[in-house]
């Protein structure tokens, strides 16, 4: 959540205080690396397992490159150092360069969970899971079936098949 609140607070408010360029940066770059994670999942779903894996491994090559040398070193640089020059700071400028900071922190802590995967996957040949991902250990459509087959077909919510009998 915190990312997300975050990036919508940077993207609205660069737009609001004139910072187009770097609000357009910020999401050209977060952008970059996400289509390949969806990529890879769904080559996961497919059974693509070894497609998958390059995959997860060009994300992660983009990920790193894109959020832990470009943002860092040319958008954060940029708003923070150079508007120095032109105005004297004022509440936006603190406000912009705190969410940054802040997203930068996330930045390295997902790049911490992503090295980490990668390592795992290496060091062992067994199906690695993404640590991020919550576990859906339940099958809800399975338990449905298993409770039609234990009371019996129903329909309009009335059972077909009940122990009633009519009295006549």
């Amino acid at each position: 959540m915190v990312h997300h609140m975050a990036t919508i607070f940077l993207i609205s408010f660069s737009w609001c205080v004139n910072y187009i360029r770097a609000g357009t940066l910020i999401m050209l770059l977060h952008d970059s690396s996400d289509y390949l994670l969806e990529s890879a999942k769904m080559f996961i779903y497919a059974g693509w397992r070894n497609t998958s894996n390059y995959v997860f491994f060009l994300f992660a090559t983009v990920f790193i490159f894109t959020r832990l040398y470009i943002f860092p070193f040319y958008i954060i640089y940029a708003t923070y150092v150079y508007p120095l020059t032109m105005y004297s700071p004022f509440f936006g400028y603190y406000f912009l360069n705190v969410l940054m900071m802040v997203l930068q922190c996330l930045h390295i802590f997902w790049a911490i969970l992503i090295l980490r995967m990668a390592v795992r996957f290496l060091s062992s040949d067994e199906k690695v899971e993404d640590e991020r991902s919550d576990k859906e250990e339940t099958d809800e459509s399975g338990e449905e079936e298993e409770e039609v087959k234990k009371k019996g077909a129903v329909q309009n919510g009335d059972a077909t098949h009940n122990n009633h009998r009519k009295t006549e």
